[in-house]
């Protein structure tokens, strides 16, 4: 097992969707060209966010997979021989729409996609997400992806974090990373290094936290945190973005340690499942 360059990138979005995927292209170009393996674009990263309020016209801003946003994505993927993770609003038929990050190869091919599995109806005075009038609950399940590079990862979304019980499902198949695009602002900053990290160190794999950054143009006036992260097996911090600049958040992960960690300690070997009932009930 080799070490793989990674990358998170972190944007601020306007309500134009052509104009955000030239800038998220223009990144993963960047980040590309830095020698990043593996690329993760933030939770809808070619609109803003729009689930802050209940609007309809929102609903237009979904797009099929495959579709304008993927097919670009695609060809950006297989001219830089990356491996690029890009979410996006997506419709399958019209009245089903879901939050979706569609994973592809370096070869530009479509490896699969991770639906949200867990949709949220928060309304704070510092965090709304109103997503349950948007989103479907995802079906994919808890899917693993297999890259060229000998490691197998993941991809969790936003709210999804705050249930461990996914990334033990995603551990149990063999990922040793796990991607995480988020948009969150507000009352979850306190959380957001520590879920990330307890995820790292509770199933000994690396975690990358990518989360929108400033204020959405034509959104809300919600100051998106930014502060993509990049969480070791041991839960240590390893590289971290600013909290108000779009960046490209590159680390080397070197994914020999994760076997090693893991036969030290044994939490596969001694899980419970027979007493975990209660869990799904």
């Amino acid at each position: 097992m080799t070490t793989v360059r990674t990358a998170l990138i972190q944007m601020s979005t306007v309500y134009d969707k052509d104009a955000n995927v030239r800038k998220g292209e223009e990144l993963v170009r960047q980040a590309a060209d830095r020698g990043a393996q593996i690329v993760c674009l933030q939770e809808l990263f070619n609109t803003i966010y729009f689930p802050f309020e209940m609007d309809p016209r929102h609903l237009e801003l979904a797009e099929p997979i495959p579709g304008p946003t993927t097919d670009r994505m695609q060809e950006v993927a297989r001219e830089c021989g990356i491996v690029l993770v890009a979410p996006i609003y997506e419709k399958t038929i019209e009245g089903m729409l879901f939050n979706t990050a569609p994973v592809i190869g370096t070869d530009g091919e479509l490896l699969g996609i991770y639906r949200k599995s867990h949709i949220p109806l928060v309304s704070t005075p510092t965090l709304t997400g109103i997503e349950k009038y948007y989103f479907a609950p995802g079906d994919t399940g808890f899917v693993t992806f297999d890259t060229p590079f000998g490691i197998k990862f993941c991809v969790y979304i936003c709210y999804d974090r705050h249930f461990p019980e996914g990334v033990r499902a995603f551990a149990l198949q063999g990922a040793q990373l796990m991607v995480v695009p988020t948009a969150t602002t507000g009352m979850s900053r306190y959380l957001w290094e520590l879920e990330l990290r307890a995820h790292a160190v509770d199933n000994i794999m690396y975690v990358g936290g990518v989360n929108r950054v400033g204020v959405d143009q034509d959104g809300s006036d919600s100051h998106f945190y930014g502060s993509s992260v990049w969480v070791d097996p041991k839960g240590q911090i390893i590289s971290q973005a600013s909290d108000q600049d779009d960046e490209v958040l590159i680390a080397d992960l070197d994914f020999s340690v994760v076997p090693q960690i893991r036969n030290e300690w044994g939490f596969f070997r001694d899980r419970r499942p027979d007493l975990y009932g209660a869990v799904a009930t």
